[in-house]
């Protein structure tokens, strides 16, 4: 296992992780553009020095994607000026977290869900310790946080989902499932740490 500062220098020097500035997301932004675009944190902390990743248990009651396995994040509103601010925003309201955009180090590959067709621009950001009593809203059941290297351990194709056209993943982590659009950004984020 490398240690937590070789972890975040790999993410830091990572290529396909470059941080995009504000000036460069704002054309997302456009409301009459026809699309929905929303955004995601993939939030890695490092409980006892382990990187591990944040997510959440949506709540059963929800119309879409109710009981999955998702990042902290949401739909793109008028009110943010940027698609990063979305993410920033949603993580608060959903978890409690409070992100400076100084922690976002970048985004990994955006990706649509593919039933209710929204672009998802996941956004990485290192945060060194987590509070252990977040209170999740109303839209989440549960807030969980997976190491890593579980998750590595853990992958596998999805074949049930899987298409001659699109190929899918799942991660089986204790008693979690995680796959579609989350399973995919996990899939990124795995290929960036183990370039």
């Amino acid at each position: 296992m490398i240690s937590e500062k070789q972890f975040c220098d790999l993410l830091l020097n990572s290529e396909r992780l470059k941080i995009t500035r504000d000036k460069d997301i704002m054309h997302l932004n456009y409301p009459n553009s026809g699309k929905i675009f929303s955004s995601v944190l993939v939030i890695i902390h490092f409980p006892e020095k382990i990187p591990s990743v944040i997510l959440t248990k949506r709540s059963s009651f929800l119309t879409n994607h109710s009981g999955e396995i998702s990042f902290p994040g949401g739909k793109f509103s008028s009110n943010d000026k940027t698609i990063l601010d979305t993410a920033i925003r949603e993580t608060y309201e959903e978890i409690g977290i409070v992100v400076d955009k100084k922690k976002v180090i970048g985004c990994l590959q955006p990706t649509y869900t593919y039933t209710s067709k929204i672009l998802i621009y996941p956004f990485v950001a290192l945060e060194e310790k987590i509070s252990d009593n977040l209170k999740p809203n109303v839209e989440v059941e549960q807030i969980i946080s997976l190491p890593i290297e579980k998750l590595m351990r853990s992958f596998s194709e999805d074949e049930l989902h899987s298409t001659k056209k699109y190929r899918m993943f799942k991660f089986l982590v204790e008693e979690y499932i995680i796959w579609g659009a989350t399973a995919r950004i996990l899939k990124d984020l795995l290929d960036v740490i183990m370039q």
